[in-house]
């Protein structure tokens, strides 16, 4: 008969055989090294007093082997979720998983400390830019930054997009476009990324890009003092493919500039125009004069419109 550690150990190598079947594999190097150990132990049953070194041998590899396979079948690192393998060892598993446990922790710690670092270097820019300079400034830095201001199709369509490009995504936002002549409203998809700056337009399944411009061909960013989302994107005349100035009016503005800013890194870039009587700005047109922008004051709520002498007005 077994006495009670040849028993012991019999019974953890039956254990790890069925935990490495368990794969749906065939006959592996470890299956055929436990089945002789197995064997070699069975076979010595009667030499009670004597100690062999196949069964050290065996304990150790055993053991290794747990801790190796129990590498490979860890849950994910989110902190909520509590799954864990199919246990083998009660007590092992049990301090390995308070182990694991503490280190997803730290781990969940230490990568909210760096996304808080970045919305803290975020704000002290947007504070830099925009306080006591854009009167929207307060009530549109009381939420934290985000990545994107985009719906669920939008996100999809996105993904797609951004397949094509071989660039790093940094926000993206739905905006209006205004023509260079005319100002009629177009939607677009704004895409900045840290290369170029893209505006899409959005057909049922795919984005089609309309403007796709380096960032190191954008000379300037002109929005107003008032309450308005207006942004004038001045494009230097030296792009080869430049069309012109571009017109549009962009939710979460401060948001998007100080991203625009930060991946940047010319805080030259940004001018802040007051508003008031007689108060313009002059957009670019490819192979046609300048067109006109007045910035006025106003109590009412803000807005872009088009008056009678087919200017563009802001009021902010």
């Amino acid at each position: 008969m077994f006495n009670s550690t040849e028993v012991k150990i019999v019974r953890e190598g039956i254990l790890i055989w069925f935990f490495v079947t368990a794969n749906g594999q065939g006959i592996s190097k470890e299956q055929q090294y436990y089945t002789k150990a197995i064997n070699r132990m069975v076979s010595h049953r009667m030499m009670v007093k004597e100690e062999f070194s196949f069964k050290r041998t065996f304990i150790t590899y055993t053991r290794r082997q747990i801790v190796h396979r129990l590498t490979r079948s860890i849950p994910n690192l989110r902190v909520l979720p509590k799954g864990w393998h199919k246990k083998i060892f009660i007590k092992a598993t049990n301090k390995l998983r308070k182990v694991h446990m503490i280190w997803k922790n730290k781990r969940y710690k230490i990568s909210q400390d760096l996304k808080r670092k970045k919305q803290i270097e975020l704000k002290m820019l947007a504070e830099y830019l925009f306080k006591d300079k854009k009167c929207s400034y307060e009530c549109n830095t009381r939420s934290l930054f985000l990545n994107e201001r985009l719906n669920s199709l939008e996100k999809y369509l996105k993904m797609t997009f951004m397949r094509t490009l071989n660039e790093k995504y940094v926000y993206g936002v739905k905006v209006v476009k205004f023509d260079r002549k005319g100002y009629k409203r177009r939607t677009r998809l704004l895409i900045l990324t840290n290369k170029s700056f893209c505006l899409n337009k959005i057909l049922k399944n795919k984005l089609r890009p309309k403007e796709k411009i380096p960032l190191d061909f954008i000379k300037k960013l002109e929005v107003t003092s008032g309450m308005d989302n207006f942004l004038l994107i001045k494009i230097s005349p030296q792009y080869k493919h430049n069309k012109g100035d571009i017109i549009l009016e962009v939710p979460y503005l401060i948001e998007f500039v100080t991203k625009f800013i930060n991946i940047s890194g010319n805080y030259k870039l940004l001018n802040i125009n007051k508003l008031g009587v007689n108060k313009k700005l002059l957009h670019n047109i490819k192979g046609s004069k300048s067109g006109v922008i007045e910035l006025k004051e106003h109590n009412s709520t803000p807005s872009i419109t088009k008056d009678k002498y087919k200017n563009l007005i802001v009021c902010g």
